[in-house]
Parts: structure tokens; sequence; C-alpha cells
């Protein structure tokens, strides 16, 4: 007996009931991705938040977002530290954590006498620490991609180069998705500025040369952030993070109060870089430089001082977002409220 072959429609059933099945399982397998690469960001900041504690053990305080950076601010706010007023040696607070992350070889490599840029920037210091090309001592470190400092679910970004920028003077600088909290307080904000003024809406990681200790942080540690994420793609290839190279932008993540500038939203989660008042236009709604972001749907993964890693949704209110970012403002904060 001859056996009948499928007939051309048969076949054309088939292949379109395949085609069914493919496009209901595509979506479930890429939420599957999603779900371990953001199970991964999650790891990779409890990871950072007990080297951050273990930091905190041997030194009795969190280690700076940046040590002797290049502010903007005039006199008298010098670096003033022991190797000269107005030194810049910009070694980030990620460098410093290493040796208590399993990467005690990066670590040991690492000449801390040495600056992890050159970058400098108009103010009052611009020493640079042994001279321009005295970092160069670090690159070996600095230059190497370090996979706990990269969120799975960003679209990578390649290292940055720019021999000419003075804030920016990138030599292949191995990038960062993980921010420290600093409010509104970047880099251009140094000891000796929080030594005169003392501000009470600071972050555990507010400007450089300072070190928070676990007693000041009055909030409580589960309301008080450490660290957060941050997409690598920003308005300008220059902006940070870099996790070795100090360069401008590297270190800090921002929170603007609504009192404090009108363009606070700029600084909310995941929220598009500002037109007109930053950028001139912005068709990709990319972030500005120190904008908290993510790839993750409906919002990014933060770091909070008592190790516990949350997600925070894009649409919390921005007087929320500011309070967690604080550690001594004294704001009450609902658990439901992220």
């Amino acid at each position: 007996m001859r056996r009948r072959a499928f007939t051309l429609i048969e076949l054309l059933v088939v292949i379109a009931i395949i085609a069914v099945l493919i496009a209901l399982l595509l979506p479930a397998v890429q939420a599957a991705r999603e779900a371990a690469r953001r199970s991964q960001c999650v790891n990779n900041l409890k990871q950072m938040g007990l080297a951050l504690h273990n930091y905190l053990s041997t030194n009795q305080s969190f280690p700076p977002a940046k040590l002797y950076s290049a502010g903007t601010l005039s006199a008298p706010y010098y670096n003033n530290a022991a190797l000269g007023i107005g030194q810049v040696l910009n070694t980030t607070g990620h460098v410093m954590i290493l040796g208590f992350m399993e990467q005690t070889q990066m670590y040991n490599a690492y000449n801390f006498s040495l600056p992890g840029s050159p970058a400098t920037n108009s103010g009052v210091n611009t020493s640079v620490v042994g001279g321009t090309t005295s970092y160069l001592a670090n690159t070996t470190v600095t230059q190497a991609t370090i996979g706990i400092f990269v969120c799975p679910s960003d679209v990578p970004v390649p290292a940055y180069t720019n021999a000419g920028s003075a804030p920016y003077p990138g030599n292949s600088a191995a990038r960062t998705n993980y921010l420290f909290c600093a409010a509104q307080y970047y880099e251009t904000y140094n000891g000796t500025y929080f030594q005169l003024n003392s501000p009470s809406d600071v972050a555990v990681f507010s400007g450089t040369d300072t070190s928070t200790r676990i007693e000041s942080i009055k909030d409580g540690t589960s309301n008080t952030t450490l660290m957060g994420e941050s997409k690598q793609m920003k308005t300008a290839t220059a902006y940070g993070g870099y996790w070795g190279q100090g360069l401008w932008t590297s270190s800090h993540g921002m929170a603007y109060p609504q009192y404090w500038s009108t363009s606070y939203v700029s600084w909310l989660p995941n929220a598009p870089a500002n037109v007109p008042l930053q950028v001139t236009s912005n068709p990709n709604l990319l972030g500005y430089a120190w904008t908290m972001s993510s790839f993750h749907s409906g919002g990014l993964n933060m770091l909070f001082a008592d190790g516990t890693v949350r997600f925070i949704k894009t649409a919390i209110s921005p007087n929320t977002w500011t309070a967690i970012q604080t550690y001594k403002q004294g704001e009450v904060i609902s658990s439901d409220a992220f």
C-alpha cells in the first residue's frame, strides 16, 4: 500500500502551527532571560554591599566615592591633602573596595600613591600627583572589565579614550553600571566644602574625601541607599560611570531635591536629560551625567545601607527618591513607597 505524502496545504498548516508556538514561547524565553539577568544584577549589588561593609568593619567608615578629585569650586575649597594643597588623585571608591570582593590581585596591582586618572577641571584643584602621565602605572588595572561592576541587562558601551579632554582624559577607561549615591553633591564638593558648610541634606557618598560612619545614618540603614544602577550610554559618550579611572562623572549617582534645582526631574530614576537646559536635543531619551537608570522594565536596583537590594520603581515620588538618598534628614518613609 502506497504511503500518502503530505499535501502542500497540510505542510503549510504545520509550519503555521510551529510559527504560532514559537511566537507564544519567545516572549516567555526572553522574560526568563531578563529575570536571570536582573537576578545577576541584584547579586552584583549584594556583593558590593558585602565589600562595603567589610571595608566599614576594617576602617570604621565607608570609603569616599572618590578621593581628591578635581572639583570646580574656587578658593578656599582646596583639596587639603597630606600630599599637598590642591593635589589630585582621582581614586574611586570602586577601587578602594576591590580587596574586599575577591579582587585582591587587582587591588594589590593598583598603586594608591598614584592617580587613577589625570582628570582636572576649572577650579583650585589641578595639580595631578606625580604629573599628568603618572596614572599610566595604574592602567593595567583600570582598563580591565570586572564582571561584578557590569549589569548584564545593559547595552555595553566601548571603553572610553580621549587624551585631549581635561575633565575626561580617558585611556581605554573601563565602565561600570553602579554609582555611589551622592544626593545633589557630586565630585565638585570636597572635604573642605563639607567641613566649612556642614550641610544636612547629604548622602553617604556625597562629594569627595568624606567617609561616613554607620552610626551617622540617623534615618536608618533600611531607609538609606548606598549604590544604584546607571546605564552606560548617556547623552555624551564621555559620561561615566568608570570604576577605575576617576574621570569627571565617574563615580557619583545624583538625586536633586525639588528645592535645589528646577531641573531635578533630570535626575529621577530613568529620566531623560532635559531639553534645552542640558542638551539641545535628545531623540533617544538618554540620561544625563550622574543619572540613575537601568534597562530593567519599570525601574532599577538599589543597594541599601543594611545590605539589602531593592527594586525602585521609575514612578517613585520625587520626595521619596531624594529621601532614600540622604541619611540624616529624618524623613518618614513607608515600606510601600518605593
